[in-house]
């Protein structure tokens, strides 16, 4: 398991445009034991990953983003890491998108608004499965 090196937590990388997403996302995984980075734009993302993806354990990234969308956040963190633990979001789910997401290696594609009981047991089922 990745963990935070200041404060032993798994970290992830909240990549969301919407502030008040942003915030009940943050508080919800920080209550839950997360740290939390966050970024607004798929680019910023990119950057954030890029620096530290030693740390971070989980990227859960909007599929509409500015700058870059959640197609090529995924591609980047995959390039960067094959292993990397990417979890999808719209709040449009089509079937045909969630399979072609899952087939480039995003971990899950789930529909906005958030089941945050769901999205916690999910983070923590991929914190405990073997990378």
């Amino acid at each position: 398991m990745i963990v935070n090196r200041k404060d032993n937590r798994p970290t992830v990388l909240v990549v969301e445009d919407e502030d008040v997403l942003v915030e009940l996302l943050r508080g919800m995984l920080e209550a839950n034991g997360f740290s939390v980075i966050t970024a607004t734009d798929g680019a910023e993302a990119v950057d954030i990953y890029r620096k530290n993806r030693k740390d971070i354990a989980i990227v859960l990234t909007d599929m509409g983003l500015p700058s870059k969308g959640g197609w090529e956040v995924l591609e980047e963190v995959l390039k960067m890491n094959p292993a990397a633990k990417v979890i999808c979001a719209s709040g449009f789910l089509d079937s045909a998108i969630r399979d072609e997401m899952l087939a480039a290696g995003a971990v899950e594609f789930i529909q906005k608004p958030y089941a945050y009981d769901s999205l916690i047991a999910l983070m923590r089922q991929l914190l405990d499965a073997k990378s």
